[in-house]
């Protein structure tokens, strides 16, 4: 009898545990990052925008930036990490759309009629894309390895408000 009551103990704070987890798992390849110190950076902006739940790369390092692009006169945060071996990966927020040439970059899927733009340079790797106003791009560059576009499409589906 006693340990009948053990197991569903045990299975009642399985039960809990489990059902209170409501952070996504990260998958394997795949890190997490100092989202808070992002979301505390960007609370002054004029607009808001999603976040990625996870990034491809260890970052060591994490730096942020609000900016004004004079071109378009629209404000910007830019999210710059690195890692040990000085690789290198940016997210840029914008509050607009960008009047940008898609001829040089491959137009791909990131679902839900979401289109977004690839392009695969020897020095960098750009996918960036437009959502209810505002353009997100995230840009990979590495010191060896680069990362495959499955990579960078899967943390631009892993974008979501905070």
């Amino acid at each position: 009898m006693k340990f009948f009551q053990h197991v569903i103990t045990a299975s009642i704070i399985l039960f809990f545990l489990i059902g209170c987890n409501t952070q996504s798992a990260i998958p394997e390849g795949f890190y997490s990052y100092e989202k808070g110190k992002v979301e505390k950076a960007m609370e002054n902006l004029d607009f808001s925008a999603e976040l990625p739940s996870y990034v491809p790369i260890a970052a060591e390092i994490l730096v942020t930036d609000r900016f004004n692009l004079n071109e378009l006169n629209n404000e910007a945060f830019d999210i710059t990490m690195f890692t040990e071996d000085n690789d290198i990966f940016t997210i840029q927020l914008i509050n607009g759309e960008l009047d940008q040439d898609k001829s040089d970059f491959e137009t791909i899927s990131l679902g839900n009629s979401l289109e977004g733009y690839y392009q695969d340079q020897p020095y960098s790797q750009t996918l960036y894309w437009e959502k209810a106003g505002i353009t997100y791009q995230i840009i990979y560059r590495p010191n060896e390895e680069s990362l495959s576009e499955k990579e960078l499409v899967q943390v631009a589906k892993s974008f979501q408000s905070s």
